[in-house]
Protein backbone atom coordinates (compact mmCIF):
# COMPACT_ATOMS: atom_id res chain seq x y z
CA UNK A 1 0.00 0.00 0.00
CA UNK A 2 1.60 3.53 -1.38
CA UNK A 3 1.87 5.99 1.75
CA UNK A 4 -0.78 9.15 1.02
CA UNK A 5 0.39 12.04 -0.91
CA UNK A 6 0.59 15.58 -0.51
CA UNK A 7 -3.27 16.16 -1.50
CA UNK A 8 -4.77 12.89 0.27
CA UNK A 9 -3.14 14.67 3.23
CA UNK A 10 -4.76 17.58 2.97
CA UNK A 11 -7.98 16.12 2.15
CA UNK A 12 -7.67 13.69 5.21
CA UNK A 13 -6.96 17.42 7.37
CA UNK A 14 -10.72 18.47 6.19
CA UNK A 15 -11.74 14.94 7.02
CA UNK A 16 -10.50 15.37 10.54
CA UNK A 17 -11.55 18.79 10.64
CA UNK A 18 -15.01 17.58 10.31
CA UNK A 19 -14.90 15.78 13.82
CA UNK A 20 -15.21 19.39 15.54
CA UNK A 21 -18.61 19.47 13.60
CA UNK A 22 -19.82 16.55 14.27
CA UNK A 23 -18.75 16.83 18.58
CA UNK A 24 -20.37 20.23 17.89
CA UNK A 25 -23.41 18.31 16.95
CA UNK A 26 -23.17 15.77 19.54
CA UNK A 27 -23.00 18.62 22.25
CA UNK A 28 -25.87 20.32 20.67
CA UNK A 29 -28.12 17.62 21.09
CA UNK A 30 -26.78 16.75 24.39
CA UNK A 31 -27.54 19.63 25.91
CA UNK A 32 -31.11 20.04 24.63
CA UNK A 33 -32.35 16.98 25.77
CA UNK A 34 -30.62 18.14 29.39
CA UNK A 35 -31.96 21.08 29.21
CA UNK A 36 -35.41 20.29 28.84
CA UNK A 37 -35.02 18.59 32.18
CA UNK A 38 -34.22 20.94 33.51
CA UNK A 39 -36.19 23.74 35.78
CA UNK A 40 -33.78 25.94 36.62
CA UNK A 41 -32.35 28.35 34.15
CA UNK A 42 -29.39 29.68 36.12
CA UNK A 43 -28.03 25.90 35.69
CA UNK A 44 -28.98 25.83 32.24
CA UNK A 45 -27.25 28.64 31.97
CA UNK A 46 -24.06 27.52 33.03
CA UNK A 47 -24.30 24.18 31.13
CA UNK A 48 -25.01 25.93 28.17
CA UNK A 49 -21.48 28.24 28.84
CA UNK A 50 -19.61 25.17 29.56
CA UNK A 51 -20.64 23.10 26.03
CA UNK A 52 -19.79 26.29 23.94
CA UNK A 53 -16.17 26.57 26.04
CA UNK A 54 -16.25 22.49 24.88
CA UNK A 55 -17.45 22.94 21.29
CA UNK A 56 -15.73 26.79 20.00
CA UNK A 57 -12.53 25.60 21.97
CA UNK A 58 -13.11 29.34 24.08
CA UNK A 59 -11.41 30.02 27.77
CA UNK A 60 -14.26 32.28 28.18
CA UNK A 61 -18.12 32.10 27.71
CA UNK A 62 -20.54 34.29 28.98
CA UNK A 63 -24.40 34.99 28.59
CA UNK A 64 -25.63 38.73 28.64
CA UNK A 65 -29.26 39.62 29.70
CA UNK A 66 -30.75 43.66 28.57
CA UNK A 67 -31.38 45.56 31.20
CA UNK A 68 -33.32 47.70 29.93
CA UNK A 69 -33.62 50.50 32.99
CA UNK A 70 -29.89 51.68 32.39
CA UNK A 71 -29.76 49.90 28.06
CA UNK A 72 -26.96 47.70 29.57
CA UNK A 73 -25.52 43.85 29.34
CA UNK A 74 -25.18 42.67 32.24
CA UNK A 75 -23.10 39.66 32.64
CA UNK A 76 -25.42 37.37 34.41
CA UNK A 77 -23.59 33.74 33.54
CA UNK A 78 -20.21 32.41 32.78
CA UNK A 79 -17.20 30.28 32.96
CA UNK A 80 -13.74 31.91 32.89
CA UNK A 81 -14.59 34.72 34.43
CA UNK A 82 -14.04 35.98 38.35
CA UNK A 83 -16.80 35.29 40.55
CA UNK A 84 -17.29 38.65 41.22
CA UNK A 85 -17.48 39.58 37.72
CA UNK A 86 -20.68 37.72 37.31
CA UNK A 87 -23.59 39.66 38.36
CA UNK A 88 -22.21 42.70 37.84
CA UNK A 89 -19.95 43.36 35.02
CA UNK A 90 -21.70 45.62 32.58
CA UNK A 91 -21.16 45.87 28.31
CA UNK A 92 -22.83 48.76 26.64
CA UNK A 93 -25.69 47.91 24.38
CA UNK A 94 -25.87 49.81 21.87
CA UNK A 95 -24.23 49.59 17.80
CA UNK A 96 -20.88 50.44 18.42
CA UNK A 97 -19.82 47.19 20.59
CA UNK A 98 -20.06 44.03 19.42
CA UNK A 99 -22.28 42.01 22.05
CA UNK A 100 -24.76 44.97 21.62
CA UNK A 101 -24.64 45.14 17.81
CA UNK A 102 -25.73 41.04 18.08
CA UNK A 103 -28.46 42.17 20.71
CA UNK A 104 -29.61 44.97 18.08
CA UNK A 105 -29.50 43.57 15.39
CA UNK A 106 -30.56 40.10 16.37
CA UNK A 107 -27.62 38.61 13.95
CA UNK A 108 -24.41 36.74 15.38
CA UNK A 109 -20.92 39.13 15.03
CA UNK A 110 -17.55 37.13 14.53
CA UNK A 111 -14.58 39.34 15.52
CA UNK A 112 -11.20 37.40 14.62
CA UNK A 113 -9.11 40.88 15.19
CA UNK A 114 -10.64 42.62 17.96
CA UNK A 115 -7.31 44.73 18.06
CA UNK A 116 -7.63 45.81 14.35
CA UNK A 117 -11.36 45.78 14.62
CA UNK A 118 -12.77 49.35 12.95
CA UNK A 119 -16.61 48.05 13.29
CA UNK A 120 -17.22 48.25 17.02
CA UNK A 121 -14.87 49.37 20.19
CA UNK A 122 -13.30 46.74 22.08
CA UNK A 123 -15.28 46.65 25.78
CA UNK A 124 -13.07 47.13 28.90
CA UNK A 125 -14.00 43.98 30.07
CA UNK A 126 -12.71 42.03 27.24
CA UNK A 127 -9.55 44.86 27.60
CA UNK A 128 -8.49 43.63 30.93
CA UNK A 129 -8.44 39.56 30.16
CA UNK A 130 -6.58 40.39 26.71
CA UNK A 131 -9.61 39.10 24.45
CA UNK A 132 -8.72 38.70 21.04
CA UNK A 133 -11.52 36.92 19.37
CA UNK A 134 -15.10 36.86 20.10
CA UNK A 135 -18.38 34.97 18.78
CA UNK A 136 -21.51 36.76 19.72
CA UNK A 137 -24.95 35.34 19.13
CA UNK A 138 -28.16 36.81 20.37
CA UNK A 139 -30.38 34.84 22.51
CA UNK A 140 -34.20 35.11 21.00
CA UNK A 141 -37.26 35.66 23.02
CA UNK A 142 -40.95 36.59 22.57
CA UNK A 143 -41.76 39.39 22.95
CA UNK A 144 -38.57 40.61 23.05
CA UNK A 145 -34.59 39.20 22.77
CA UNK A 146 -33.62 38.32 26.31
CA UNK A 147 -29.79 39.23 25.22
CA UNK A 148 -26.59 38.06 23.99
CA UNK A 149 -24.32 34.02 24.26
CA UNK A 150 -20.83 35.31 23.64
CA UNK A 151 -17.30 33.62 23.43
CA UNK A 152 -14.10 34.88 23.66
CA UNK A 153 -9.96 33.68 23.27
CA UNK A 154 -7.47 35.67 23.99
CA UNK A 155 -5.25 32.79 21.88
CA UNK A 156 -5.91 29.65 19.87
CA UNK A 157 -7.01 29.18 16.26
CA UNK A 158 -9.75 31.65 14.85
CA UNK A 159 -13.40 31.27 15.27
CA UNK A 160 -15.21 29.88 11.83
CA UNK A 161 -18.36 30.44 10.54
CA UNK A 162 -19.57 26.34 11.81
CA UNK A 163 -18.72 28.02 15.50
CA UNK A 164 -21.78 30.59 14.86
CA UNK A 165 -24.23 27.82 13.27
CA UNK A 166 -22.98 25.69 16.75
CA UNK A 167 -23.47 29.12 19.24
CA UNK A 168 -27.18 29.94 17.95
CA UNK A 169 -28.28 25.77 18.44
CA UNK A 170 -27.46 26.63 21.84
CA UNK A 171 -28.98 30.20 21.93
CA UNK A 172 -32.08 28.75 20.42
CA UNK A 173 -32.06 26.19 23.37
CA UNK A 174 -31.63 28.89 26.09
CA UNK A 175 -34.33 30.40 24.53
CA UNK A 176 -36.43 27.36 24.53
CA UNK A 177 -35.61 26.85 28.20
CA UNK A 178 -36.43 30.03 29.47
CA UNK A 179 -39.88 30.12 27.71
CA UNK A 180 -40.64 26.56 29.11
CA UNK A 181 -40.13 27.29 32.40
CA UNK A 182 -42.22 30.77 32.29
CA UNK A 183 -44.66 28.94 30.46
CA UNK A 184 -44.55 25.77 33.31
CA UNK A 185 -44.07 29.15 36.05
CA UNK A 186 -47.18 31.36 34.84
CA UNK A 187 -49.35 29.49 32.10
CA UNK A 188 -49.72 25.55 32.10
CA UNK A 189 -47.74 22.97 33.69
CA UNK A 190 -45.56 20.41 31.55
CA UNK A 191 -45.29 21.94 28.41
CA UNK A 192 -43.02 20.08 25.96
CA UNK A 193 -41.98 22.03 23.31
CA UNK A 194 -41.57 25.89 22.21
CA UNK A 195 -42.76 25.40 18.10
CA UNK A 196 -40.95 28.86 17.76
CA UNK A 197 -37.23 27.94 19.17
CA UNK A 198 -37.56 24.77 16.78
CA UNK A 199 -38.82 26.34 13.73
CA UNK A 200 -35.29 28.89 14.45
CA UNK A 201 -33.27 25.88 14.25
CA UNK A 202 -30.93 25.14 11.47
CA UNK A 203 -31.62 21.40 11.62
CA UNK A 204 -34.56 19.13 10.81
CA UNK A 205 -36.09 18.35 13.76
CA UNK A 206 -39.15 16.28 14.37
CA UNK A 207 -41.14 15.00 17.33
CA UNK A 208 -42.95 12.20 17.37
CA UNK A 209 -45.55 10.21 19.37
CA UNK A 210 -44.48 7.22 21.33
CA UNK A 211 -45.98 4.69 18.70
CA UNK A 212 -43.49 6.59 16.16
CA UNK A 213 -46.13 8.47 13.55
CA UNK A 214 -45.05 12.31 13.25
CA UNK A 215 -46.48 14.97 15.24
CA UNK A 216 -44.32 18.05 14.46
CA UNK A 217 -41.51 19.08 12.08
CA UNK A 218 -39.81 22.30 12.03
CA UNK A 219 -40.27 24.77 9.24
CA UNK A 220 -36.51 24.80 8.18
CA UNK A 221 -36.92 20.58 8.44
CA UNK A 222 -39.70 21.01 5.53
CA UNK A 223 -37.73 23.30 3.42
CA UNK A 224 -34.48 20.76 3.96
CA UNK A 225 -36.59 18.13 3.30
CA UNK A 226 -38.53 20.03 0.09
CA UNK A 227 -41.97 19.48 2.38
CA UNK A 228 -44.90 22.55 1.29
CA UNK A 229 -47.36 21.25 3.37
CA UNK A 230 -46.91 19.32 6.46
CA UNK A 231 -50.04 17.61 5.85
CA UNK A 232 -47.59 15.26 3.79
CA UNK A 233 -46.03 13.80 6.26
CA UNK A 234 -48.48 14.49 9.48
CA UNK A 235 -49.41 11.32 11.37
CA UNK A 236 -47.74 9.05 9.20
CA UNK A 237 -44.93 6.70 10.71
CA UNK A 238 -41.75 7.83 10.68
CA UNK A 239 -40.58 4.23 9.33
CA UNK A 240 -42.10 4.96 6.39
CA UNK A 241 -40.79 8.47 5.51
CA UNK A 242 -37.45 7.08 4.79
CA UNK A 243 -36.95 5.50 1.64
CA UNK A 244 -34.47 3.00 2.46
CA UNK A 245 -34.10 -0.65 1.81
CA UNK A 246 -33.17 -1.42 5.49
CA UNK A 247 -35.40 0.43 7.99
CA UNK A 248 -33.60 -1.51 10.64
CA UNK A 249 -31.97 1.81 11.73
CA UNK A 250 -34.89 3.76 12.46
CA UNK A 251 -36.93 1.20 13.94
CA UNK A 252 -33.94 0.45 16.35
CA UNK A 253 -33.99 3.95 16.94
CA UNK A 254 -37.30 4.31 18.29
CA UNK A 255 -36.95 1.20 20.28
CA UNK A 256 -33.52 2.74 21.87
CA UNK A 257 -35.62 5.91 22.38
CA UNK A 258 -38.74 3.66 24.13
CA UNK A 259 -36.12 1.92 26.34
CA UNK A 260 -35.39 5.88 27.52
CA UNK A 261 -31.97 5.46 25.63
CA UNK A 262 -30.44 7.92 23.31
CA UNK A 263 -29.27 6.78 19.39
CA UNK A 264 -27.56 8.02 16.53
CA UNK A 265 -27.23 6.88 12.83
CA UNK A 266 -26.19 7.75 9.35
CA UNK A 267 -28.49 7.20 6.44
CA UNK A 268 -29.51 8.49 3.20
CA UNK A 269 -32.64 10.29 2.34
CA UNK A 270 -33.59 12.37 -0.69
CA UNK A 271 -35.80 15.67 -0.77
CA UNK A 272 -39.68 15.42 -1.76
CA UNK A 273 -37.96 16.74 -5.29
CA UNK A 274 -34.84 14.08 -5.46
CA UNK A 275 -32.11 15.95 -4.35
CA UNK A 276 -29.61 13.56 -2.78
CA UNK A 277 -28.90 14.27 1.06
CA UNK A 278 -27.04 12.13 3.58
CA UNK A 279 -28.00 12.55 7.23
CA UNK A 280 -26.58 12.68 10.44
CA UNK A 281 -29.81 11.29 13.02
CA UNK A 282 -29.81 11.44 16.66
CA UNK A 283 -32.91 10.45 17.97
CA UNK A 284 -33.78 10.63 21.97
CA UNK A 285 -36.60 10.31 24.75
CA UNK A 286 -38.61 13.09 26.01
CA UNK A 287 -39.85 11.96 29.11
CA UNK A 288 -42.63 13.44 31.32
CA UNK A 289 -42.71 13.71 35.11
CA UNK A 290 -43.63 10.45 36.31
CA UNK A 291 -40.49 8.96 33.92
CA UNK A 292 -42.61 7.79 31.10
CA UNK A 293 -41.63 8.50 27.40
CA UNK A 294 -44.46 10.79 26.02
CA UNK A 295 -42.62 12.14 22.98
CA UNK A 296 -39.60 10.91 20.44
CA UNK A 297 -37.10 13.93 19.31
CA UNK A 298 -34.70 13.29 16.11
CA UNK A 299 -33.01 15.98 15.09
CA UNK A 300 -31.37 15.50 11.57
CA UNK A 301 -28.17 17.67 10.48
CA UNK A 302 -27.49 17.76 6.76
CA UNK A 303 -24.08 15.83 6.19
CA UNK A 304 -24.21 15.34 2.05
CA UNK A 305 -20.91 17.85 1.40
CA UNK A 306 -18.88 15.74 4.14
CA UNK A 307 -20.04 12.23 2.77
CA UNK A 308 -19.34 13.43 -0.51
CA UNK A 309 -15.80 14.57 0.66
CA UNK A 310 -15.16 11.10 2.46
CA UNK A 311 -16.09 9.09 -0.95
CA UNK A 312 -13.68 11.94 -2.78
CA UNK A 313 -10.99 10.82 -0.67
CA UNK A 314 -11.51 7.39 -0.58
CA UNK A 315 -11.71 7.46 -4.45
CA UNK A 316 -8.42 9.61 -4.21
CA UNK A 317 -6.95 6.86 -2.15
CA UNK A 318 -7.86 3.89 -4.68
CA UNK A 319 -7.00 6.03 -7.83
CA UNK A 320 -3.46 6.41 -6.07
CA UNK A 321 -2.80 2.53 -4.81
CA UNK A 322 -4.02 1.69 -8.52
CA UNK A 323 -1.40 4.07 -10.12
CA UNK A 324 1.37 3.69 -7.54
CA UNK A 325 0.80 -0.38 -7.27
CA UNK A 326 3.06 -0.98 -10.93
CA UNK A 327 6.39 -1.90 -9.60
CA UNK A 328 8.80 -1.15 -6.12
CA UNK A 329 11.31 0.89 -8.57
CA UNK A 330 8.31 3.33 -9.81
CA UNK A 331 7.08 3.70 -5.89
CA UNK A 332 10.89 4.08 -4.72
CA UNK A 333 11.14 7.15 -7.21
CA UNK A 334 7.73 8.42 -5.95
CA UNK A 335 8.48 8.83 -2.27
CA UNK A 336 12.31 10.13 -3.66
CA UNK A 337 10.25 12.74 -5.56
CA UNK A 338 7.80 13.57 -3.03
CA UNK A 339 10.30 13.91 0.15
CA UNK A 340 12.20 16.29 -1.76
CA UNK A 341 9.11 18.30 -2.97
CA UNK A 342 8.13 18.61 0.89
CA UNK A 343 11.59 18.90 1.79
CA UNK A 344 10.93 22.06 0.14
CA UNK A 345 8.05 23.17 1.19
CA UNK A 346 9.10 22.84 4.92
CA UNK A 347 11.89 25.14 3.83
CA UNK A 348 9.97 27.63 2.76
CA UNK A 349 7.53 27.98 6.14
CA UNK A 350 10.40 27.61 7.80
CA UNK A 351 11.95 30.65 6.46
CA UNK A 352 8.40 32.20 6.45
CA UNK A 353 8.35 31.62 9.81
CA UNK A 354 11.50 33.63 11.03
CA UNK A 355 10.38 36.58 8.73
CA UNK A 356 7.44 36.77 10.21
CA UNK A 357 6.84 39.62 12.03
CA UNK A 358 3.96 38.26 14.21
CA UNK A 359 5.47 35.83 17.23
CA UNK A 360 1.70 34.16 16.98
CA UNK A 361 2.06 33.82 13.06
CA UNK A 362 5.60 32.43 13.52
CA UNK A 363 4.82 29.74 15.79
CA UNK A 364 1.97 28.75 13.85
CA UNK A 365 3.99 27.89 10.77
CA UNK A 366 6.76 26.55 12.74
CA UNK A 367 4.10 23.98 13.80
CA UNK A 368 3.14 23.56 9.87
CA UNK A 369 7.05 23.18 8.79
CA UNK A 370 7.23 20.43 11.33
CA UNK A 371 4.77 18.37 10.47
CA UNK A 372 5.40 18.22 6.50
CA UNK A 373 9.18 17.56 7.62
CA UNK A 374 7.70 14.58 9.42
CA UNK A 375 5.91 13.27 6.38
CA UNK A 376 8.92 14.15 4.01
CA UNK A 377 11.05 11.94 6.53
CA UNK A 378 8.27 9.01 5.68
CA UNK A 379 8.98 8.96 2.29
CA UNK A 380 12.30 9.24 2.46
CA UNK A 381 12.83 5.70 5.10
CA UNK A 382 10.49 4.56 2.47
CA UNK A 383 12.95 5.19 -0.48
CA UNK A 384 15.70 4.38 1.21
CA UNK A 385 14.06 0.86 2.89
CA UNK A 386 11.64 -1.98 2.30
CA UNK A 387 7.91 -1.33 1.05
CA UNK A 388 6.29 -3.92 2.86
CA UNK A 389 7.36 -3.73 6.28
CA UNK A 390 9.43 -0.91 8.14
CA UNK A 391 11.72 -0.42 10.82
CA UNK A 392 10.00 2.21 12.98
CA UNK A 393 12.32 2.41 15.37
CA UNK A 394 15.02 3.54 13.12
CA UNK A 395 12.78 5.96 11.37
CA UNK A 396 11.65 7.62 15.03
CA UNK A 397 15.52 7.28 15.87
CA UNK A 398 16.11 9.74 12.88
CA UNK A 399 12.83 12.08 13.18
CA UNK A 400 13.79 12.96 16.90
CA UNK A 401 17.00 13.84 15.70
CA UNK A 402 15.27 16.19 13.11
CA UNK A 403 13.14 17.41 15.77
CA UNK A 404 16.04 18.64 18.56
CA UNK A 405 16.56 21.30 15.81
CA UNK A 406 13.21 22.65 17.54
CA UNK A 407 14.16 22.41 21.31
CA UNK A 408 17.30 25.09 21.75
CA UNK A 409 18.87 23.83 24.77
CA UNK A 410 16.58 21.11 25.68
CA UNK A 411 17.84 17.68 24.54
CA UNK A 412 15.43 15.02 23.13
CA UNK A 413 16.48 11.44 24.06
CA UNK A 414 15.31 8.23 22.30
CA UNK A 415 14.77 4.83 23.23
CA UNK A 416 13.45 1.82 21.28
CA UNK A 417 14.28 -1.82 21.23
CA UNK A 418 16.42 -2.49 18.39
CA UNK A 419 13.37 -2.97 15.30
CA UNK A 420 9.78 -2.23 15.87
CA UNK A 421 8.38 -3.56 12.35
CA UNK A 422 5.00 -1.54 10.98
CA UNK A 423 3.71 -1.59 8.23
CA UNK A 424 4.17 1.06 5.42
CA UNK A 425 1.23 3.02 5.40
CA UNK A 426 1.24 3.04 9.14
CA UNK A 427 4.69 5.22 9.27
CA UNK A 428 3.13 8.21 8.47
CA UNK A 429 0.36 8.49 11.40
CA UNK A 430 2.59 7.39 13.42
CA UNK A 431 5.29 9.90 12.49
CA UNK A 432 2.95 12.39 13.23
CA UNK A 433 1.45 11.22 16.38
CA UNK A 434 5.19 11.51 17.89
CA UNK A 435 6.01 15.09 16.48
CA UNK A 436 2.76 16.43 17.86
CA UNK A 437 3.87 14.75 21.34
CA UNK A 438 7.21 16.13 21.36
CA UNK A 439 6.37 19.76 19.67
CA UNK A 440 3.95 20.16 22.32
CA UNK A 441 6.73 18.74 25.15
CA UNK A 442 9.01 21.53 23.43
CA UNK A 443 6.03 23.85 23.98
CA UNK A 444 4.34 23.48 27.21
CA UNK A 445 6.66 21.56 29.24
CA UNK A 446 10.05 21.71 31.41
CA UNK A 447 13.75 20.16 31.17
CA UNK A 448 14.98 17.55 28.86
CA UNK A 449 12.50 15.24 27.09
CA UNK A 450 12.53 11.61 26.76
CA UNK A 451 10.70 9.43 23.62
CA UNK A 452 10.35 5.94 24.30
CA UNK A 453 8.79 3.55 21.34
CA UNK A 454 7.79 -0.26 22.61
CA UNK A 455 5.68 -2.62 20.96
CA UNK A 456 2.67 -3.99 22.95
CA UNK A 457 0.76 -7.19 21.47
CA UNK A 458 -0.72 -5.81 17.91
CA UNK A 459 -0.46 -1.88 19.11
CA UNK A 460 2.63 -0.14 19.86
CA UNK A 461 2.65 2.31 22.50
CA UNK A 462 4.71 5.94 22.06
CA UNK A 463 5.48 7.44 25.42
CA UNK A 464 6.83 11.01 25.86
CA UNK A 465 8.14 12.07 29.21
CA UNK A 466 9.48 15.84 30.15
CA UNK A 467 10.32 17.39 33.68
CA UNK A 468 7.35 19.17 33.83
CA UNK A 469 4.65 19.42 36.69
CA UNK A 470 2.32 17.18 34.98
CA UNK A 471 -0.22 17.74 33.29
CA UNK A 472 -3.83 19.48 34.27
CA UNK A 473 -6.71 18.16 35.60
CA UNK A 474 -8.58 19.04 32.45
CA UNK A 475 -6.03 17.23 29.82
CA UNK A 476 -6.33 15.85 27.30
CA UNK A 477 -8.20 18.35 26.35
CA UNK A 478 -6.92 20.18 23.77
CA UNK A 479 -4.99 23.71 24.39
CA UNK A 480 -3.80 26.14 21.65
CA UNK A 481 -5.81 25.43 18.08
CA UNK A 482 -6.34 21.65 19.49
CA UNK A 483 -5.62 20.59 16.37
CA UNK A 484 -2.44 18.93 17.72
CA UNK A 485 -4.27 16.88 19.63
CA UNK A 486 -7.36 15.88 17.53
CA UNK A 487 -4.60 14.62 15.22
CA UNK A 488 -3.08 12.62 17.72
CA UNK A 489 -6.97 11.17 18.48
CA UNK A 490 -7.31 10.68 14.35
CA UNK A 491 -3.80 8.94 13.60
CA UNK A 492 -3.64 6.82 16.31
CA UNK A 493 -6.56 4.57 15.56
CA UNK A 494 -8.10 4.41 18.65
CA UNK A 495 -10.24 7.73 19.33
CA UNK A 496 -10.17 9.24 23.14
CA UNK A 497 -9.38 5.88 24.15
CA UNK A 498 -5.66 6.56 22.65
CA UNK A 499 -4.02 9.23 25.13
CA UNK A 500 -3.03 8.41 28.63
CA UNK A 501 -1.88 10.41 31.31
CA UNK A 502 0.12 8.82 33.90
CA UNK A 503 -0.67 11.03 36.78
CA UNK A 504 1.43 8.47 39.38
CA UNK A 505 4.35 9.91 37.65
CA UNK A 506 6.07 13.05 39.24
CA UNK A 507 6.68 14.45 36.19
CA UNK A 508 5.19 14.87 32.81
CA UNK A 509 4.40 11.70 31.28
CA UNK A 510 1.81 10.89 28.12
CA UNK A 511 1.74 7.39 26.86
CA UNK A 512 -0.26 6.98 23.11
CA UNK A 513 -1.64 3.65 22.00
CA UNK A 514 -1.12 3.34 18.50
CA UNK A 515 -3.16 0.67 16.27
CA UNK A 516 -1.05 -0.42 13.71
CA UNK A 517 -2.69 -4.40 12.99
Amino acid sequence: MSEPTVDELVTSAVQVSSVRLRRQHELAVEFAIAAHQMRDIAQALKQACEVVAQGVHAQYVKVLQYQPADERLLLINGVGWAPEEIGTATLSADDASPAGHAYISGRPVISNHLGDEHRFRTPDLLLRHGIKRAINVPIRGVPESFGVLEADSSNGEDFIEADIVFMESIANVISMTIQRVGAERYERRNELLSESVLNASTDCIKVLTPDGHVEFMNANGMQQMGIEDFAEVQGKSWRDVWPIDDPSKVEHAIRRALNGESERFEAYSPTRRGEARWWDVSVAPIKGDAGDIERIVAVSRDITERHTNEQILADLISVQETKLDTSELMMKEVHHRVSNSLQLVQTLLALQGNLAGDKTVASHLQVAATRVLTVASVHQRLYEGNQEATNASAYLSGLVTDLRALASDRSIAFKAPSEVTVPAEKLAPLGLVTAELVTNAIKYGKGDIAVTLAAAGRDVKVTVEDEGPGFPDAFPTPQGTGLGMRLIKAYAGRGPNAIMVDRNAPFSRIVVTFKVA
